[in-house]
């Protein structure tokens, strides 16, 4: 596991991570880099129990790892930002880390809770205006958090995770990602993934319109796990 991988809800909760798994990770090996992501997780049930805090999430590494850009989904006792609402629901927002450990900046939009069910879209694009990224996440169709920053940054690195950012985790549900799409700064074939994705997720099969800059997968399926160190 990199250490780049294990950050993704260390603010939050002002603890080390204690387990982290990635599922999907794709990185750019030539001179494209990545310019834009879409990515939706169709939430879940709670785990069973609700004892440690349990998070989904996509995200962006950029280069010279200055920011690490995520859609996160959590659950867990103590939650930051939806507070006891966030034991109950999970908590959603977008969300960046930048800097390094284990002083690291933290940055989050508006976070809102969602029910099993929702479906969770972070899109992530670096602005051709404002050379900034734009990240936003909609909750079932509706915009709910957004950030704007790392500007004129390229990406360099594309996950889909899980992770027990805190306490004795019970085992993440099954869940799924839907519409996922990289679009490169220039096509790039060697940038498919073939054969198995990690920890037994299946599909995500990755196709692309035009020569390989923009790559669409199919849905990714997950199932009941605990991340593992």
């Amino acid at each position: 596991m990199k250490v780049y991988t294990t950050i993704g809800a260390i603010a939050s909760m002002a603890v080390l991570v204690q387990a982290n798994t990635d599922l999907v990770t794709l990185s750019t090996p030539g001179a494209a880099w990545i310019q834009e992501v879409d990515a939706t997780v169709i939430l879940p049930q709670l785990p069973n129990p609700v004892s440690g805090h349990n998070s989904l999430w996509s995200a962006i590494y950029t280069d010279n790892d200055e920011s690490f850009m995520q859609g996160v989904s959590a659950v867990g006792p103590g939650d930051t930002y939806c507070g006891a609402a966030g034991t109950t629901a999970w908590c959603n927002n977008a969300y960046t880390l930048t800097g390094t450990a284990p002083n690291w900046n933290v940055f989050h939009g508006t976070s809102v809770t969602a029910g099993p069910g929702s479906a969770v879209r972070t899109h992530y694009k670096l602005n051709p205006t404002t050379q900034l990224w734009d990240q936003n996440m909609y909750i079932n169709g509706n915009l709910v958090s957004t950030l704007s920053m790392s500007k004129g940054e390229h990406g360099n690195l594309f996950y889909i995770s899980i992770e027990c950012a805190a306490g004795t985790c019970a085992p993440h549900p099954a869940h799924s990602w839907q519409d996922v799409s990289i679009v490169l700064s220039q096509a790039d074939m060697s940038f498919k993934h073939t054969g198995a994705w990690a920890s037994g997720a299946t599909g995500g099969v990755m196709s692309t319109p035009d020569g390989g800059k923009t790559w669409n997968f199919t849905t990714l399926y997950v199932p009941e796990q605990t991340a593992q160190q």
